[in-house]
């Protein structure tokens, strides 16, 4: 009779360990949200951004929507080294091939993000000659994947606030800065 009871709690505990291996497969519960990317760049100074809606089920399954691309301007001058310099940068940004999924990993819930990226456009250079701004320089403008991929994006960080990936590139004239934060909404 013992070893029947014994079987018995045995089973059972294996059907209870079997179920919640199921439920660590999945979230168990729907998110949905925003995953925005902001562009700033230090000279010449702007802001460019752009928002891909994300929506998360309960079984786990991703659906980001591929953004538009968007364009990116600005102009300033300021003083290098004794010269005044003028920089104008405008092009666009495309993100491409973008792919996201949810995991599980050490007991915390993540967004695993991966995309291609393109910064591309034109920058032009001048100096200012005592009465005139004298063109230096008109060339193309280029980042490719300035962002490591993936990005992991924790997803109780994105619920409570923000979850946030960034990333720093630099060039002779200045800083690009890539901010990109993910905020969710929970549904049960």
């Amino acid at each position: 009779m013992a070893t029947r009871i014994l079987l018995v709690s045995l089973f059972l505990s294996l059907l209870v360990a079997c179920d919640k291996k199921e439920d660590d497969n999945n979230p168990g519960r729907s998110y949905t949200g925003t995953l925005a990317l902001e562009y700033s760049r230090s000279f010449p100074t702007f802001i460019s951004s752009l928002t891909i809606p994300v929506d998360i089920s309960p079984l786990g399954e991703v659906t980001v929507v591929q953004p538009d691309p968007v364009a990116f301007q600005g102009e300033a001058d300021k003083m290098i080294d004794g010269d005044r310099i003028r920089i104008r940068e405008e092009g666009t940004i495309n993100i491409s091939d973008i792919r996201a999924k949810w995991l599980k990993k050490e007991g915390l819930q993540y967004l695993e993000v991966s995309l291609s990226f393109d910064l591309s456009g034109n920058q032009s250079v001048w100096k200012w000659d005592a009465y005139y701004w004298l063109k230096q320089s008109e060339a193309p403008y280029s980042l490719l994947d300035p962002v490591e991929c993936p990005m992991m994006f924790r997803i109780d960080n994105a619920v409570l606030s923000e979850a946030l990936c960034a990333a720093r590139c630099n060039d002779c004239w200045g800083y690009n800065d890539f901010r990109w934060r993910l905020v969710l909404t929970a549904f049960d």
